[in-house]
């Protein structure tokens, strides 16, 4: 008896885990993932005194991290587009400068986040078509 209340314990906490995330969710987490591995290399940059690169992989759908061997892989329902001066990702440099742009997320039906990387600050951050998220 004690044991068939534990499985049906552990079923009620792990079922809406396992359940598929829809586009909107997957999209916004995809998104946190990218800026934290931007703001991760960003940070390293100033740490390390050096150049410091995030390179958007589009053949691959990848944001790969310059200073760690992390990336963020993007599901086939998510399409990039990336807006940089002549280098495909962003590059961070000690002095607090970055190469700035913008990578759109767009997960269809309306739904698209842009990440924006200061040149100025390299301060990054995500937004909405109308409003600010972080």
């Amino acid at each position: 008896m004690l044991a068939m209340a534990l499985i049906a314990l552990v079923a009620a906490l792990a079922l809406p885990r396992a359940r598929p995330i829809d586009g909107g969710a997957a999209l916004r987490a995809k998104a946190y993932e990218t800026a934290a591995l931007l703001r991760a290399d960003r940070d390293a940059a100033r740490r390390v005194n050096r150049e410091v690169a995030s390179v958007v992989d589009f053949s691959s759908r990848r944001i790969a991290s310059g200073s760690a061997r992390t990336a963020v892989g993007l599901p086939d329902g998510i399409a990039m587009r990336l807006s940089a001066d002549r280098f495909s990702g962003f590059r961070f440099f000690p002095d607090g400068r970055s190469s700035g742009g913008r990578l759109t997320l767009d997960a269809g039906g309306g739904r698209t986040l842009t990440l924006k990387v200061d040149r100025l600050t390299s301060a990054v951050e995500i937004r909405a078509a109308e409003r600010d998220l972080q």
